[in-house]
């Protein structure tokens, strides 16, 4: 069974939806949403350096159904100092430039690496993986894969070379795919129906506890709308269970 989407058509799809529609036609499907989730959190333990940004907690990434909201947010950082709550979360957020970037409406249309996930091409992927148009570079990004897909995969490899050649033969074609796309720049209609879908739902949060007066609050930003942040009261545990 063959999906066409359209941004036209579909333009009113949630996620959950287009899950939904993709296990129809393949039961072992892998879930848009868990994977953009567990891509969006392994980024964000890759590049976190708290010797370098100075506090203990990074960004987590968190979807909620009741919602329908993609949360990237920070918990929770104690605020000592006389800057406004407003200024305290700008200049956490300054430290993350891509994220930074995603509110500002000047950058807003740029890819970010943290959000890779949710697009099919980086499922069976711990990483982006990043071509150069650089013909033998790129050869030898292609031949690493291939060489790491069957060390991670060697369990299932048998005696039966017949078998074992069509598991490589499937990755090549894969990996060859994914490295046309990349190259030429196309995106499929999928490709931009997560593209709309994202830039509704995503919202930023940092959580911050004001030590000096015992209140909690949370900045919090859309994609491209503004970057100060809509600062409200609102302890960590009241949007855990969203």
């Amino acid at each position: 069974m063959f999906l066409i989407f359209s941004t036209n058509l579909f333009s009113k799809l949630t996620l959950e939806e287009i899950d939904l529609i993709r296990s129809y036609s393949d039961a072992d499907a892998k879930s848009i949403i868990q994977n953009g989730t567990s891509f969006c959190n392994d980024y964000f333990k890759r590049n976190f350096s708290s010797s370098e940004l100075n506090y203990q907690n990074s960004f987590t990434c968190k979807f909620s159904k009741k919602r329908n909201r993609f949360y990237v947010y920070m918990l929770a950082i104690d605020k000592r100092d006389s800057k406004s709550m407003k200024k305290f979360c700008s200049d956490i957020l300054l430290s993350w430039p891509d994220i930074y970037e995603h509110v500002d409406i000047n950058f807003k249309f740029q890819k970010k690496d943290y959000l890779s996930g949710f697009y099919i091409e980086n499922f069976f992927y711990d990483k982006v993986i990043d071509f150069s148009d650089n013909y033998e570079n790129d050869q030898r990004i292609i031949s690493n894969e291939l060489n790491n897909y069957i060390l991670k995969n060697r369990d299932n490899f048998s005696e039966n070379n017949k078998e074992n050649n069509l598991l490589i033969e499937k990755e090549i074609k894969k990996i060859n795919k994914i490295y046309k796309k990349i190259i030429s720049g196309t995106k499929t209609d999928l490709d931009n129906l997560i593209d709309q879908i994202l830039t509704d739902i995503v919202r930023y949060k940092i959580f911050v506890n004001d030590v000096a007066n015992f209140k909690s609050y949370s900045c919090n930003w859309m994609p491209g709308k503004d970057k100060d942040p809509y600062v409200k009261r609102e302890k960590f545990n009241e949007f855990e269970n969203i």
